[in-house]
């Protein structure tokens, strides 16, 4: 099982280029940022106020991970989570394939719909319908990512063919991870996600959830031994938890989400050195 970490991506944190090369350095295998494109300023008591202080001037996530590849070799890069339907479509699959050719193949996509007063901000599209269209979404972004005449008619994205380049390296796209949790949300991802990407604090009993995830993508007709699984763990979790997390399936544990001393820049090589000597273990 790797090890990855996710930043806040704020003006306060380290850079992406030197955070990325210290996680390198010391065996941790992806480097992990989410987005808000922005937050209503009438929605702030929906945000844990701990974090919305950071949330509100989180950098952009595509870019960060830009820098973050070129100062790195083998580290992957990810969102954690990307929420595509408050992007343009042309501009994004461009932007992504753009970031995974020029990290060599390296990214990862994860994606989810967001707080609903943000999404309702960027969107006409019904928020009971966000999974339906975040699928179709995806549909027409991996037309995008592999038709050299792209088109997609579907329910909330319909164009006739263009031209969109760069493709991705990685093909047929670069995997996309879903966010989603409840069994509705599940059901409408495992139409299209490559793997999921659950924190553990939103699942309460993750033992309980990774049993339904396993039986919903069987349902689906999906072997969930072939997909992604990655947690992303809250706080400082125990090697013992870390070590459970392997035995539940997970190939990838994210760290660094709500952890001690988060708020403070200065920590964060501190905490990364109490964790890599778990990163050989853990393999």
């Amino acid at each position: 099982m790797d090890l990855g970490f996710i930043s806040l991506n704020t003006p306060r944190d380290l850079t992406p280029n030197v955070l990325g090369a210290e996680l390198e350095s010391r065996g941790f295998e992806s480097f992990w940022v989410g987005e808000h494109p922005q937050i209503p300023v009438a929605a702030a008591d929906q945000f844990y106020p701990g974090l919305l202080s950071a949330q509100k001037r989180m950098w952009d996530p595509l870019l960060s991970l830009m820098m973050a590849a070129q100062a790195t070799s083998t580290l992957r890069v990810g969102t954690a989570v990307a929420l595509p339907l408050e992007r343009e479509i042309f501009t994004l699959a461009k932007q992504v394939a753009t970031l995974d050719q020029m990290s060599g193949g390296r990214l990862l996509f994860g994606v989810g719909v967001g707080m609903r007063a943000e999404f309702e901000v960027s969107q006409s599209i019904a928020w009971p319908d966000r999974y339906r269209a975040l699928g179709d979404m995806v549909g027409a972004l991996t037309a995008l990512w592999t038709e050299d005449e792209a088109e997609h008619q579907g329910e909330f994205y319909d164009f006739e063919p263009v031209w969109s380049y760069p493709k991705p390296q990685q093909q047929p796209r670069p995997p996309v991870l879903t966010s989603a949790t409840g069994p509705k949300a599940l059901r409408a991802s495992l139409a299209w996600a490559d793997g999921w990407l659950p924190g553990d604090a939103a699942l309460g009993d993750v033992a309980a959830a990774v049993e339904q995830f396993r039986r919903l993508a069987q349902e689906a007709d999906r072997d969930p031994a072939t997909m992604d699984m990655t947690i992303m763990a809250w706080g400082d979790p125990a090697p013992e938890v870390l070590a459970r997390y392997r035995e539940l399936g997970f190939n990838r544990v994210v760290l660094g989400g709500g952890r001690r001393g988060g708020g403070d820049p200065a920590s964060t090589l501190e905490f990364l050195d109490r964790y890599a000597v778990l990163a050989e273990q853990l393999s």
